[in-house]
């Protein structure tokens, strides 16, 4: 059985899983965030499926989002970029009040995530030397690229608009997984991708299998694709990524 909480952290809501009768064991702990436009609540089956095999589980909402959201969808669907650079931001401030308080085993943290998750946990998986294991579901770690036709904050042909979403997005830019394969070598991580996403194109997991395997870096690389799957997870990415947290965190 499991138990679910709502609670706020530090003005960030969240869904926290734990196995019943566990909340205030010390327990392996994974952070996982959910895709653009969507909310905690809608990705809590995967906070439900994790917490039944023995995980604690942290659900929460990103900036405009969920219980965050003020109803401005334009505001909302005009910043994406500053949302993904949230989640990062953010991630260490949840990391430490669970450590602190006992409840998260420090040697063991996880990352995972949905589309702009997966994005938020492939720049975490570079930044944190903490993250130990990390699941990367439909999502990207090559922002600089995939910013220019991806919720493009700038018009493309501007180079003055170009430049200042670099300057203001630079600390996710430098987080960009262009030629960083071995600073993940060690570490376990799994994909999965739709080979027919019309959001996210399966290429950027294409992309990033090639770069792992050029650099003798996929040793931890579990990869999996669906030859059908557009952009929704599907019963065998929730029950793989399940599998894989159990036998790796």
């Amino acid at each position: 059985m499991v138990e679910m909480y709502e609670e706020n952290i530090d003005g960030i809501q969240v869904v926290h899983a734990v196995p019943a009768g566990q909340y205030q064991q010390q327990l392996p702990t994974i952070f996982f965030y959910h895709g653009f436009t969507s909310s905690k609540e809608i990705y809590s089956y995967f906070g439900y499926t994790l917490a039944k095999a023995g995980f604690r589980v942290i659900l929460p909402d990103a900036r405009l989002h969920g219980a965050r959201a003020d109803g401005d969808e334009a505001r909302l669907l005009a910043n994406f970029w500053s949302i993904l650079q949230g989640n990062v931001e953010e991630l260490p401030v949840l990391k430490d009040h669970f450590v602190g308080k006992g409840l998260a085993d420090s040697e063991r943290l996880g990352v995972g995530g949905v589309s702009m998750g997966g994005m938020t946990t492939m720049a975490a998986l570079v930044k944190f030397p903490w993250v130990k294991v990390a699941a990367n579901l439909m999502g990207s770690g090559y922002f600089s690229k995939l910013s220019h036709h991806l919720f493009p904050a700038y018009d493309t042909q501007d180079t003055a608009q170009r430049d200042a979403f670099e300057r203001e997005f630079a600390p996710l830019l430098s987080l960009d997984f262009s030629g960083k394969a071995a600073l993940i070598a060690g570490k376990p991580l799994f994909v999965w991708h739709g080979e027919q996403d019309d959001v996210v194109p399966f290429g950027e997991s294409q992309r990033l299998r090639q770069e792992l395997a050029e650099n003798s870096a996929d040793a931890n690389l579990t990869f999996i694709s669906e030859a059908d799957a557009k952009h929704k997870v599907s019963v065998n990415a929730l029950a793989k990524t399940t599998a894989f947290f159990a036998a790796k965190l």
